[in-house]
């Protein structure tokens, strides 16, 4: 099976997109930002702004937990899923492709040429 283009998923993937499909109801902010309860801890407080989204450059952080990182980062801490599994799923309930790599071509076997013996 090929590998996945970890580093094209994480270009394709929006946080806006990871945000909307867990359900995060935060207030927007200045600079594009959005504050609330933080998913990955689940903070109790409905009033809590320990959770950060900068929509504009794709990053999160949480001030209570440390937690942070890109859409795809935020989708491994709330499944608590491999990464390899954690794109695959991502991938299908947003309804994109999967980046995969290109196939390398299997390297050509070198057979042992018959020697000839000596006269």
């Amino acid at each position: 099976m090929p590998g996945i283009d970890f580093r094209e998923a994480r270009a394709r993937l929006r946080l806006a997109d990871v945000l909307a499909l867990v359900g995060f109801q935060g207030r927007r902010g200045w600079d594009g930002q959005m504050r609330g309860p933080c998913p990955v801890h689940r903070s109790r407080s409905r009033t809590s702004r320990a959770f950060v989204a900068h929509l504009d450059k794709g990053v999160w952080h949480c001030f209570a937990c440390g937690a942070g990182g890109n859409a795809l980062d935020l989708w491994v801490a709330l499944t608590r899923r491999p990464l390899h599994a954690a794109v695959l799923d991502l991938c299908q309930r947003l309804g994109q492709q999967v980046p995969w790599l290109p196939r390398r071509p299997a390297p050509a076997r070198r057979t042992k040429e018959p020697t000839m013996p000596e006269p």
